[in-house]
């Protein structure tokens, strides 16, 4: 658990606002764990801050909305500020798919307090008939007025109300029922202790929640009407989701509840993952498992999966599951494709990942998964390893072709030219565009074919930045291409000959020049 995953959807978004603003200052470390700073407010003084990023609950706030060991706004805040890194992920998720009207369920609770002192309240000063006027005002209540008065009053804080008169009878009542319900009080409590805010962990997804003979009895007790709504309250909690036993429930609900139920729940669970989503969680299992519940409570078609294939292709137990569980993969294998072959460049980096897991479940026996396997995981993470082996498939000609026409990214082409020696498209590619720089990672290959070429380029760049003045820097930046013309053809006398047309011109009292040419050509030998 991270400061940002104890934290409400709105502190964190709020905590990024005050970051953003530059709110946060004089921040201290304090050990190899602890920070300190203040944080600007509303209120004319500065919130003291102190963060623990390895024991996050021990954080603290001066602030009212801290109190009871919440991590607020003050504390994200003083986060981002010391780990730029988590800034990055923050906004990538922001430019995400994310809806910025959600919000979960702290926000009420975080605007109410928003940089509200709830001290004053205590400074409340008790009027002088106030004792008179509640008893009128108890005395004129009906029956029924008083009732409700009471309910509203004990619900207000349930804990207490529960602590105070209701746990004697709550034993008595379960006592006093039969075992179904002390069964569900127990599952209850167990669910609770699953989702509880302090002891909740992403990551120990293996947990389980039921075992057989709690399933079991679950599928009997459903069928009693009266007791559909206390099962409903207790397995139908989206935090759940993020543990691999929820399968069962998610098939479970799929068998028992209608399609506008189902659509209301899988609402819920999408709004739970984009709040995941934006959490420190480096461990994919928990939001792909809240993705499979998804798509176990839904009937997606095989177009439909693969677009969520390529949207949450990041999500590799997700993708495993769809495709192990499609009942037409070379149908779900075609329809992924015509999506990455109009635009193979979202979440490209995990797009061979995807297509291994067709390979797999088609146990490497179909050529045109495996070939096109290998050639987007050249297009999507450019390792020529992958062309060495699409040499199994295709011949050269053919994947030059087919990598032109999908690309044209020129570090790609680049490195697919110089793979199979192609010294005239090389050449080609580079002269002509505006990376004619990367003819200095190239001198090898070309310099057989462009020899002298390379140097009337090379040495008309040296001349163009020498004309940017007589400085140091400008005489280190234009000795790169002297070193460059040092490993041509007979690059040693060329060289000499610059030297000397150099020595004869106006640079010729121009040591640091001399002394930058020297240093280049020292540094290739």
């Amino acid at each position: 658990m991270s400061i940002l995953t104890s934290a409400s959807s709105s502190s964190v978004s709020r905590g990024y606002d005050y970051y953003k603003k530059n709110k946060v200052r004089n921040v201290k470390q304090l050990n190899d764990h602890e920070f300190e700073g203040y944080v600007d407010g509303s209120l004319k003084n500065p919130y003291y801050v102190k963060i623990d990023i390895a024991h996050p609950r021990k954080s603290y706030c001066d602030c009212p909305h801290a109190n009871g060991n919440i991590t607020c706004k003050h504390m994200t805040a003083l986060y981002f500020e010391l780990f730029p890194e988590e800034v990055e992920d923050y906004e990538s998720w922001l430019n995400s798919d994310y809806d910025e009207d959600e919000e979960d369920d702290y926000y009420e609770y975080d605007r109410y307090y928003d940089d509200y002192d709830y001290r004053e309240s205590s400074n409340f000063e008790k009027p002088l008939f106030f004792d008179v006027v509640l008893e009128k005002y108890v005395n004129d209540l009906s029956i029924e007025e008083l009732k409700q008065t009471l309910l509203t009053e004990l619900k207000s804080n349930e804990k207490i109300t529960f602590e105070l008169y209701l746990e004697k009878n709550y034993k008595k009542y379960l006592q006093n029922n039969s075992d179904e319900f002390a069964f569900l009080d127990k599952l209850n409590k167990k669910v609770q202790d699953l989702t509880e805010y302090y002891n909740y962990d992403y990551n120990d997804f293996n947990k389980e929640i039921l075992n057989v003979r709690q399933k079991r009895k679950i599928e009997e007790l459903y069928k009693n009407k009266s007791l559909q709504l206390q099962i409903d309250k207790i397995l139908l909690n989206e935090k759940l989701a993020v543990y691999t036993d929820y399968k069962w429930i998610a098939k479970f609900y799929k068998k028992n509840k209608n399609n506008e139920e189902i659509y209301e729940f899988c609402n819920v669970l999408k709004n739970y993952l984009d709040s995941l989503k934006h959490y420190s969680i480096k461990n994919t299992v928990p939001k792909s498992n809240v993705l499979i519940t998804i798509h176990l409570l839904n009937d997606f078609s095989i177009t439909e999966c693969a677009n969520l294939m390529l949207k949450n292709a990041k999500y590799l137990q997700y993708i495993d599951y769809i495709v192990e569980n499609s009942n037409d993969v070379l149908n779900l294998y075609k329809s992924f494709m015509k999506l990455i072959e109009k635009n193979y460049f979202k979440n490209k980096m995990y797009i061979p990942n995807v297509l291994y897991r067709f390979v797999m479940v088609t146990d490497f026996e179909n050529n045109d998964i495996n070939k096109n396997y290998y050639l987007y995981s050249y297009l999507c993470l450019g390792h020529v390893e992958y062309l060495d082996i699409l040499g199994y498939y295709l011949t050269a000609d053919e994947i030059i072709k087919i990598v032109e026409n999908k690309t044209k990214d020129i570090f790609l082409l680049v490195k697919l030219y110089k793979f199979y020696d192609k010294k005239e498209k090389l050449w080609n590619l580079l002269i002509d565009s505006n990376y004619k720089y990367l003819l200095l990672d190239n001198i090898e290959i070309l310099k057989g074919k462009y020899n002298d070429a390379l140097y009337n380029h090379f040495i008309d760049e040296f001349y163009n930045i020498l004309k940017d003045g007589k400085n140091r820097e400008t005489y280190h930046k234009a000795s790169k291409y002297i070193s460059a013309i040092s490993k041509l053809n007979n690059g040693n006398d060329l060289i000499e000959k610059i030297v000397i047309d150099l020595k004869n011109s106006d640079y010729q009292k121009c040591s640091a020049l001399f002394d930058e040419i020297n240093k280049s050509i020292s540094n290739n030998s």
